[in-house]
């Protein structure tokens, strides 16, 4: 709907309000708030008005009631040129309506003021409550993150330290990694030289020969041994190595998603 048709809507809604209370009050000798009541009841099924509009021109009206209520002896053109600012289509017959109904009733008048002041000011006592609390929880809210934030910051200094000495015991772990490299390296020198004797002696059965073969025999046994112990270590290093690698990755991964 354009802005002209709304205004125009607007416009028939309030002057069928200002007309209806006018009968149920001059009329039918009703009070304001049973009158605006009764007015609702009467233009809620009305076609040529929508309910949203009927609702909005029954909240101006009662503004506009109120300000007359409030109103002191001689300031009624005040009042009315700033209805007329407010309210643009509140022309003189429909001014003229609005205080013949005010005048009569001056006492009912002042108590419908008065009940429209105390209903509003219940709205604002209850968003006010309703902000109170909402700032106490927040109030709650925030010292729980502030004294989170402040543990968070301790932990953090612990996990720096902690870093400190991880990357201390991974470079130890590298000066492993390189002695058992080493190892490995020698080992498999003593394994190709002895290799190199039981080829000798397979093409060579002369006495000195078979004296070498029979002393290698015992060293045969200690290379052995050695692979074994070697095979182990290296077993254990892989599965750390694969364990440590894991989970660094995993905290990187997660350092750099929190960014």
């Amino acid at each position: 709907m354009k802005k002209n048709e709304q205004k125009t809507e607007l416009q028939v809604s309030y002057k069928a309000m200002v007309d209806a209370i006018e009968d149920f009050v001059i009329t039918e000798g009703k009070t304001l708030q049973q009158a605006f009541h009764a007015a609702e009841e009467k233009l809620k099924d009305a076609k040529e008005i929508s309910k949203d509009k009927i609702e909005e021109a029954s909240k101006d009206l009662k503004d506009n009631f109120r300000m007359l209520g409030e109103a002191f002896e001689g300031a009624g053109e005040a009042y009315k040129e700033q209805i007329k600012l407010e309210l643009a289509f509140v022309n003189s017959s429909i001014w003229d309506k609005l205080q013949s109904i005010a005048n009569s009733n001056t006492v009912e008048l002042v108590a419908f003021t008065k009940s429209l002041r105390e209903q509003a000011q219940t709205i604002i006592t209850e968003q006010h409550l309703a902000a109170h609390q909402e700032h106490s929880q927040w109030n709650s809210e925030h010292a729980l993150w502030l004294d989170e934030i402040k543990y968070w910051t301790k932990e953090h200094q612990k996990a720096l330290t902690k870093l400190v000495a991880i990357e201390e015991t991974m470079q130890q772990q590298t000066s492993i990694l390189i002695e058992h490299s080493q190892a490995i390296q020698a080992q498999a020198k003593v394994a190709h030289e002895h290799e190199k004797i039981m080829r000798n002696t397979e093409d060579n059965f002369s006495s000195e020969s078979k004296t070498v073969e029979k002393k290698s025999a015992p060293m045969h046994k200690n290379e052995r041994k050695i692979h074994i112990q070697q095979k182990e270590l290296h077993h254990k290093l892989k599965t750390h190595h694969f364990k440590i690698m894991a989970m660094v990755n995993m905290l990187y991964k997660e350092i750099h998603k929190a960014d």
